[in-house]
């Protein structure tokens, strides 16, 4: 009877011991990186029904809170052999959960190569979310509550929401959903360019003195973390860190797991100009505007090495400084303009034509150009560029009059410029990126997305599907067999919901109708990454995900699916080898 009484208790223990995990906090996906899948990704995990689908809810936030500190941010902690780090990175944060707040997903937006380094970093990285985010009213509805299908009501205690609209942030972080996240481990890295290309940046950028345009000179001798690279309009910087992507971590020692890489989807790099002086970026004849067309050899070459900067450099325009805006060199942005714009990465030709070109030890890059009367500036993210071409992100530097820059083409990052003919984007080697997408015109202005403003399929860029627009990379998403399913169904779920809500990106592969993109960048060994595997272009089983892509793509030459084309590089004067 004892032994039974026993059980008994034993049994009724382990059931109040299993209830409550009923109810516990799964965190699906904790994504960092690339801002170019951040809004769309968020789209996903709210309206879709295979991820949350109804009852679901969201929150964001950004910048600095109450005391001062990052409301989000993502801690590398690592420490050993090689040194230590103690580096927290910054950005804007979504976090989407369930109706029963049993599964969560998040996503902080930093930049590719920091994404990359957060991810690779052993051990990883962690979230950590400002105990603000508990507070009422704490949610900035950072995106447009148009886009979302669920979501909560307009509230009193809510300013932010407008009224009526029933798919607004949640007022706050729920406690739960807090606890859930804060300092839990990121699980996927978010890229505009492949991890071995991210590399390549990194080391690049963290290299110490001498300074040569293989080596900038930002890193600190013996050190894991260099010296940041800063903005020319605000105190923010991009610090370089140690990383590596395969075999130990540099730091630590630790074991680097093995990963795998999902193609999203495919952006254009656009070139944006601030066209408020008529003598200069907006000259005009016959009521036209003169300069509408840039080639990426010479004339991009020219103004972005700081060689001209003057408007001299377009054929039939009138002599009249103009100013370009440079990212930071580990930005995937900057890494693929340079790379399928300016230089290449294996020639041997010391990488002439890069925009590092006589930046030296300029830092923050505020330098006049050799010729032409012109500046470079420093731009840190991509909010910044824009924000530099509108008015020079209101600094005293600069108003953006006559400026010149590129950023990842999305609704989002253009528009405070869009549909206004004092700002504008130029075709690149007589291509127009953006022909087929909503808004689009003919007179070179930025289109404007009435949200949402959903496009027929194969109808987006059509330019960037068929591969005659030359300036593009594909995001990604890197992830572990731990993150594999979650992070799959996300791809899946923004694929297929791309051209319902806003179409920022063409589908890597077929979806919802959607043909996807008819060509890839051929892949190649990446110099001085430490990574022996052979060159593979993710052509095995048909693209499928996970890709078996290797290599490095960022300028690499643009081929049909049909083929197979390894190592091939476009070379500076653009085109690639037969």
């Amino acid at each position: 009877m004892r032994t039974g009484i026993n059980l008994l208790f034993a049994f009724l223990l382990m059931a109040c011991l299993v209830v409550p995990a009923s109810n516990a906090q799964t965190v699906e996906f904790i994504g960092a990186g690339s801002s170019a899948m951040w809004q769309e990704f968020a789209i996903a995990a709210v309206n879709d029904p295979l991820l949350n689908g109804p009852g679901s809810h969201h929150w964001t936030t950004k910048g600095k809170c109450p005391d001062k500190s990052n409301c989000a941010q993502a801690f590398d902690s690592r420490s050993g052999p090689g040194g230590s780090v103690s580096d927290h990175q910054g950005g804007n944060l979504w976090v989407v959960w369930n109706a029963a707040q049993t599964r969560v997903w998040a996503y902080l937006s930093v930049d590719s190569v920091v994404g990359n380094r957060l991810f690779f970093a052993s051990p990883r990285a962690t979230l950590e979310i400002d105990s603000n985010a508990l507070d009422l009213g704490s949610s900035l509805n950072l995106i447009d509550p148009a886009l979302f299908k669920y979501g909560s009501p307009a509230s009193a205690t809510d300013s932010t929401c407008p009224a009526g609209v029933k798919t607004c942030d949640d007022s706050s972080l729920p406690t739960k959903i807090y606890d859930a996240l804060n300092n839990a481990t990121i699980t996927a890295a978010m890229t505009d360019i492949r991890p071995e290309d991210a590399l390549f940046a990194a080391n690049r950028t963290n290299c110490p003195p001498p300074v040569t345009l293989g080596c900038l000179g930002y890193g600190v001798s013996g050190e894991p973390v260099g010296n940041g690279v800063q903005s020319a309009f605000s105190s923010s910087e991009a610090t370089p860190v140690r990383y590596a992507i395969t075999g130990s971590d540099p730091v630590t020692g630790d074991p680097i797991p093995a990963w795998s890489t999902y193609p999203v989807g495919a952006q254009p790099i656009i070139i944006l100009v601030n066209r408020q002086d008529a003598a200069g970026l907006a000259q005009t004849k016959a009521g036209k505007f003169v300069i509408t067309n840039v080639t990426h050899s010479p004339q991009l070459q020219t103004i972005f090495s700081g060689a001209n900067c003057n408007t001299n450099v377009f054929a039939g325009a009138a002599a009249h400084p103009i100013f370009p805006i440079l990212r930071e060199p580990m930005s995937g942005t900057m890494n693929t303009f340079e790379f399928t714009n300016m230089t290449n990465p294996v020639a041997a030709n010391g990488f002439v034509n890069s925009q590092e070109t006589k930046v030296g030890t300029s830092n923050p890059l505020e330098t006049g150009c050799s010729a032409g009367g012109g500046k470079r500036y420093r731009a840190i993210g991509t909010g910044e560029v824009a924000g530099a071409v509108l008015d020079g992100n209101g600094s005293t530097i600069f108003n953006g009059v006559d400026a010149i820059g590129y950023v990842f083409f999305s609704y989002g990052n253009v528009s405070k410029l869009a549909g206004n003919p004092s700002y504008g984007y130029l075709t690149l080697d007589g291509i127009d990126p953006l022909v087929g997408n909503p808004g689009h015109t003919t007179n070179g202005e930025l289109p404007v997305c009435a949200l949402p403003c959903p496009a027929k399929p194969n109808t987006t860029f059509i330019n960037l599907r068929n591969g005659n627009y030359r300036s593009f990379s594909f995001v990604r998403l890197v992830t572990d067999t731990t993150g594999a399913l979650p992070a799959a169904n996300l791809v899946k779920a923004a694929q297929t919901d791309i051209n319902l809500y806003v179409p920022d990106f063409v589908p890597y592969v077929p979806a919802n109708g959607d043909e996807g993109m008819k060509v890839y960048r051929s892949h190649f060994t990446v110099p001085n990454s430490g990574i022996s595997k052979l060159p593979n272009n993710g052509i095995t089983g048909g693209f499928h995900d996970p890709s078996s892509e290797s290599g490095g793509d960022v300028g690499g030459c643009i081929e049909l699916k049909t083929s197979n084309v390894l190592g091939q590089h476009e070379n500076v004067t653009g085109g690639c080898p037969k």
